[in-house]
């Protein structure tokens, strides 16, 4: 089966998830809360695909698998807080975050969806 992920279709109806400290992130300035979508799979499988949206905040989190990810609205600036290094994405990027990467999260838009592929055993 296909399921067509463009940036200019609409979203599936996201899920309220809370606090992204409901994901095991950490807060650093706001209250970022996430909503999200299922696109294949269920957050327990090995190889997921979904709909991932947050609120304006900074959060760190280490990510608990590898992700391929590509913005769909809003911008975001991730900080690899081993290197320091900052990148800002925003509509169309895509970035890979390996399994274990400490990253700083600064949701700089009212609102941040992107799509994403995870990988836990990656």
């Amino acid at each position: 089966m296909i399921k067509p992920l463009m940036l200019d279709n609409s979203l599936p109806e996201l899920m309220p998830i809370g606090s992204v400290t409901n994901l095991g992130s950490v807060v650093v300035e706001g209250d970022p809360q996430a909503s999200g979508a299922m696109i294949h799979g269920e957050p327990t499988d090995n190889l997921t695909c979904g709909i991932f949206a947050c609120t304006k905040g900074k959060f760190k989190m280490t990510y608990p698998f590898d992700e391929m990810a590509t913005v769909h609205e809003g911008s975001v600036k991730l900080t690899d807080v081993k290197t320091g290094v900052v990148v800002e994405y925003h509509k169309g990027d895509s970035w890979f975050a390996a399994k274990g990467t400490e990253v700083l999260w600064d949701i700089t838009s009212e609102r941040f969806v992107k799509h994403y592929m995870a990988c836990i055993n990656g």
